[in-house]
């Protein structure tokens, strides 16, 4: 079997309201999908957020070159190949990004080859998954009381975990008191979306949050400054989830070592593939250290089901407009009871709805043997 093609195709899908994270602003979801096909028929799927950078440009000339010829279950070799041939552009950033959406449809391929889904052949640990809502997004015209309703209503479908977004700091503590009393039996989390800068300018504010019992923040602080995590950490008792936007197994194994994470935050869409997610999903299991992948439940169940040191598979509300891709996807992973199931059929399993992707793709650029 060999690599005949490679296709990237950019997908920008409008929101009706603004999302905004700390100093982050996005107007609309966009997304790199990445297929590659084979000289048997054999078609892989990739994907990602691009975060309103021209990744498809990046794949077309710096990773389909080095994929065209090659055997598509040679997951390793590429890898590193693709890894090693970019090095003076690479490692971090939007060149991992690229690198991801291929090897996660590499890894699509040689599922479907073995015939199994992609989380058997990964490990097989388990079918049934529970979730962690991300939600309570501040928006405009949003009001404390229908932040309550929409956490109720995520502890009343059986959300093992729920978390709510930052706003302004001034503003959150009400908003982790309303939550918190709506919250149920679920716990409560908070997404800081790395907004913090100093730890003068939260801890007294942060410091009053362990009445809310929060069962971690996540990234608090910018991820260069993993210091500032561990003393908000240390001079607050709040566990933390670090890691969502860290790239690659060697920034991970710093990350451990000098802010080791409570929780460990890990995207295979930005950090390398799948190749390189078990490989950190291995360091986080030596370290007893549990995982939460960030979004892209139809990809993240796999390593989920997979491997025990996966916690939990993210997932968004459809309504709430947070994660779109969806819109693209004829089959779309749907939790039931606050829980997912691990695919059955072979490969990732997500299938494209061709009409939505031509509906959003704002450009599609393809390299041939």
């Amino acid at each position: 079997m060999r690599i005949t093609e490679v296709r990237a195709t950019t997908c920008r899908i409008p929101l009706s309201s603004p999302i905004v994270m700390g100093e982050l602003k996005f107007d609309a979801r966009e997304y790199l999908v990445v297929e590659v096909l084979t000289d048997e028929g054999v078609t892989g799927l990739g994907f990602g957020m691009t975060r309103d950078a021209p990744l498809a440009p990046i794949v077309i000339r710096n990773v389909a070159p080095r994929l065209i010829g090659a055997d598509p279950l040679a997951t390793e070799a590429i890898w590193e190949r693709l890894y090693n041939g970019n090095l003076t552009i690479g490692q971090r950033g939007l060149f991992m990004r690229c690198l991801s959406a291929a090897d996660i449809a590499l890894w699509d391929i040689k599922a479907q080859v073995a015939g199994l889904p992609l989380w058997q052949l990964l490990g097989g640990f388990r079918e049934r998954i529970g979730a962690s809502m991300a939600g309570g997004y501040p928006r405009p015209g949003r009001t404390l009381d229908s932040l309550g309703e929409e956490v109720a209503g995520y502890a009343a479908q059986g959300y093992p975990w729920i978390k709510i977004a930052a706003g302004p700091l001034a503003d959150d503590t009400e908003r982790l008191r309303v939550s918190a009393a709506a919250v149920g039996d679920s716990l409560l989390a908070y997404d800081a979306h790395w907004a913090w800068r100093t730890l003068p300018a939260v801890v007294p504010t942060v410091r009053r949050w362990t009445e809310f019992d929060l069962a971690f923040i996540e990234d608090p602080f910018p991820s260069e400054s993993p210091r500032l995590a561990a003393g908000l950490r240390e001079q607050t008792g709040i566990p933390l989830a670090l890691g969502e936007d860290v790239t690659g197994r060697h920034a991970y194994r710093d990350l451990i070592a000098q802010a080791p994470p409570d929780i460990l935050r890990l995207d295979a869409t930005t950090t390398g593939g799948i190749s390189e997610a078990i490989k950190i999903c291995a360091m986080a299991a030596a370290h007893s250290i549990p995982v939460l992948p960030h979004i892209f439940a139809e990809l993240h169940v796999h390593l989920a089901a997979a491997l025990p040191i996966v916690m939990a598979v993210e997932v968004t509300d459809p309504a709430q407009e947070i994660d779109l891709l969806w819109n693209i996807l004829a089959n779309p992973l749907r939790p039931v009871d606050g829980h997912v199931i691990a695919p059955t059929g072979p490969g990732i399993g997500a299938e494209l709805d061709r009409a939505a992707l031509a509906r959003y793709s704002t450009s599609v650029e393809t390299l041939r043997a």
